[in-house]
């Protein structure tokens, strides 16, 4: 995200998110000559390619690669500018068309950062409420981390040193994945450039290569205040953004919930085989539904509280859903328990005394 949501202070960045590549059998992890420690490299079908952040690198945000014959389209460009630069260097190395358009899918810095390492000569695309953003939100951000960021780099780095558990665990992961995201602020805080979106563009854009066709797509607000995706029809592939999450909780404090409910059902008209979530493994079609019933899970949830009449501080002591039990991030779950009550409350009960402030 470009505005910063700092998890031990009150509020969040979906922009912590990993887990392991659990790839479709149509995919294959690319090795040879194009490793990197931020992300695998994940070829979908000829030219088109997706970069899956690894636990422990700083990629923190998933990105595509798609070579449309004539030209090249980079969606997403990672939290760290030095992590972006591999792009250029991959693209080259895998003998692809050069570079002509960068996709941000939504403001948040994770998935914008890198877009300062492309040349002059490559438009930076989004929709027009995404550039806003992106224009106002990352000042403020970056200014913020200068302050708040070496702080939680040592206390990642503390955690690190001194535990003594299971590393397969889900707390030690954790801790693989927030270390790096600070560190990461932390060693590009003094050569960040915000690079604001040149092409704008709302509703629908294609854009047609000598070999291959993609679609540009505005949502409107659903995870964010604007969300896009990037669709290629003939191959059924579809880059998400962080309107899809898999195998990990997604963080919905900034969202509609019933916009981005919507956005799904539209993204599963779409009917697309393979789906680059925005964090999490390469995935398919059915983790839409899986998103749809998290929303009806998680909501009925809160509704159940609030029908009980109890408070929100009662919130931290649900059991996640076996469905989700599993799945990284579970303090997203909580978040966004309290989330969905102060909005489910919101219209109904408020403190005349707290300025408006859903109590």
């Amino acid at each position: 995200m470009t505005s910063v949501k700092i998890l031990f202070q009150g509020v969040f960045t979906c922009a912590i998110l990993a887990t392991l590549c659990l790839l479709s059998a149509s995919c294959t992890i690319v090795e040879e000559g194009v490793e990197s420690s931020n992300f695998d490299l994940v070829k979908l079908d000829k030219g088109v390619y997706a970069c899956i952040h690894k636990i422990g690198g700083k990629a923190i945000c998933n990105a595509g690669i798609v070579d449309l014959g004539d030209l090249t389209i980079i969606f997403d460009t990672f939290l760290s500018p030095l992590v972006a630069e591999e792009i250029p260097i991959l693209v080259e190395k895998l003998g692809l068309s050069p570079i002509k358009y960068v996709i941000n899918s939504h403001y948040h810095n994770d998935h914008v950062r890198g877009n300062q390492v492309f040349d002059e000569d490559v438009q930076i695309i989004s929709t027009g409420k995404t550039a806003e953003l992106i224009a106002s939100e990352e000042p403020k951000a970056i200014a913020a981390e200068k302050n708040y960021a070496p702080q939680q780099l040592a206390y990642f780095d503390s955690l690190k040193r001194v535990f003594d558990g299971n590393t397969l665990s889900k707390e030690y992961e954790g801790i693989l994945n927030y270390q790096p995201y600070f560190e990461a602020m932390v060693e590009t805080s003094d050569i960040l450039e915000t690079r604001i979106p040149d092409m704008i563009f709302d509703g629908e854009k294609v854009i047609t290569g000598s070999k291959k066709e993609v679609k540009l797509i505005s949502m409107g607000m659903g995870h964010s205040e604007s969300d896009a995706v990037l669709y290629l029809p003939e191959e059924k592939i579809l880059f998400a953004g962080d309107l899809v999450f898999k195998n990990m909780h997604p963080f919905m404090g900034e969202s509609d919930p019933d916009g981005w409910e919507n956005i799904l059902d539209n993204l599963a008209q779409l009917q697309p085989e393979i789906i680059i979530p925005g964090h999490g493994p390469v995935g398919s079609s059915e983790d839409i539904k899986t998103m749809k019933k998290y929303f009806y899970d998680t909501k009925k949830l809160v509704q159940d509280f609030i029908k009980d009449s109890l408070p929100s501080t009662e919130l931290r002591d649900a059991v996640i859903p076996d469905p989700y039990v599993d799945w990284s991030f579970d303090n997203f779950f909580y978040s966004n328990l309290r989330f969905q009550y102060n909005r489910l409350l919101k219209p109904v009960l408020q403190d005349p005394g707290s300025g408006g402030k859903v109590f």
